[in-house]
């Protein structure tokens, strides 16, 4: 199970422009769906705006 790292490159409701967080895909792809993004998301405690921004295409991803 590959497991990406995303940095948001400006703020994302109340996730803070430089902000990482870890997520674990269950794809094989360069980057994790929007649903395992969004969760994470959740998970940290983020608000609904936040969780908005759950394209990865919206963050720096990086394969870890």
């Amino acid at each position: 199970m590959p497991t990406y790292k995303l940095k948001a490159p400006r703020r994302f409701g109340d996730i803070p422009e430089g902000y990482e967080i870890q997520v674990s895909s269950n794809l094989t792809g360069n980057e994790p769906s929007g649903a395992e993004v969004e969760r994470e998301i959740k998970r940290l405690g983020f608000n609904s705006e936040a969780q908005s921004y759950r394209a990865a295409g919206n963050w720096i991803v990086t394969k870890n």
